[in-house]
């Protein structure tokens, strides 16, 4: 527009310079100063450089700086900026393009600051999902160990008791029957005695320690026989008897899951489990002959029952090729608790 060519050049690379220096830095809004003063420098050398004034105005109402364009409305005002109807249509367009494009750059960032907000709530609710799950192990490892204890207490303070009496009668017994004294007889009598307390103190000791509900294999056997919208297959190899207790919790659950899985999502008629013990894994396979489309998937249970399973380094899967198949392999050692607990 015009005649002049340097001033006009100039102009226009400066403007261009200053928005990109605050497109990429964080440059303050009275920056904006800047390219207005420089406008209306050149205006009285090339009118056009009025036009020149648009930039500033749109950067300000991005800023959210609006009180940074008063020196623009004062040169229109005064007169010293001639305005005409382009220009003026060029003013309002560039306001309210600013102000768009700021309350459009608030709302992105609202919704950046819910969306890391929400991710950081959930990244901690994982995290403390997983501290529970490992404490709920650890809480039963502490009680099993309490119960060992009690009962090793209760052996000592009165079956250990008795038994070092009736040693100490029978000592005394063999001394007065050497000696053929009449009191070898009640020293007889009162060791007979105390042999049998020790017999029936360890007796109720041992029947005290029997559960009242069925644990380990015994309740898997009872869930199995007590199933009865299916008939239950179960098939047990390896030595049960090495699976710690707070596996079996997690075992009995599996199973529980599949066999509610098999009558509400699939037209089984056959469940078939097997429970598998290794040197150093258990494998429970639970399986069905119903047919199940994976859009009916089970998916609450079964995830958090995947979260139970993976706090204690186990694995769970499943297979709707032929059935519904479910796989739950849990490590043996307490290595992997003693690791994950106590790092750090």
């Amino acid at each position: 527009m015009g005649n002049v060519e340097t001033e006009g050049f100039t102009l226009v690379f400066v403007l261009v310079t200053l928005s990109l220096a605050r497109w990429r830095f964080s440059l303050p809004a009275w920056t904006t100063l800047v390219d207005q003063i420089l406008c209306m420098t050149i205006i009285p050398f090339w009118p056009e450089a009025r036009f020149g004034l648009v930039l500033p105005l749109f950067e300000t109402m991005l800023a959210g700086k609006p009180l940074f364009s008063l020196p623009i409305l004062a040169a229109v005002v005064i007169g010293y900026v001639h305005h005409d109807f382009p220009l003026i249509f060029m003013f309002v367009q560039a306001s309210f393009a600013g102000w768009i494009v700021l309350c459009w750059s608030k709302q992105i960032h609202h919704y950046r600051l819910e969306a890391d907000q929400e991710r950081c709530e959930r990244y901690e609710l994982e995290m403390l999902k997983s501290d529970l799950l490992v404490a709920n192990v650890q809480t039963a490892q502490l009680a099993e160990l309490r119960e060992r204890h009690r009962i090793s207490q209760k052996l000592h303070d009165e079956v250990g008791h008795e038994l070092t009496a009736a040693i100490l009668a029978l000592q005394a017994f063999e001394t007065l029957w050497r000696e053929n004294d009449p009191q070898a007889k009640d020293m007889f009598v009162q060791a007979e005695v105390r042999l049998s307390n020790s017999a029936l103190e360890l007796r109720q000791t041992v029947q005290n320690m029997q559960p009242v509900l069925a644990t380990g294999i015994r309740n898997l056997e009872e869930i199995c026989r007590n199933f009865n919208a299916l008939p239950v297959d179960l098939q047990i190899y390896g030595d049960t008897s090495r699976i710690a207790a707070h596996l079996w919790v997690i075992l009995n659950s599996c199973l529980k899951e599949a066999l509610t899985n098999a009558v509400r999502h699939s037209k089984a008629n056959h469940v078939e489990v097997s429970l598998d013990v290794s040197e150093h894994i258990v494998r429970l396979i639970v399986l069905n002959d119903g047919v199940l489309d994976s859009a009916k998937l089970p998916g609450t249970g079964l995830r958090n029952l995947r979260q139970r399973i993976q706090a204690v380094g186990g694995s769970l899967s499943t297979n709707i090729s032929s059935g519904f198949q479910l796989i739950c392999v849990l490590p043996m050692g307490k290595e992997w608790i003693d690791e994950n607990t106590y790092r750090g």
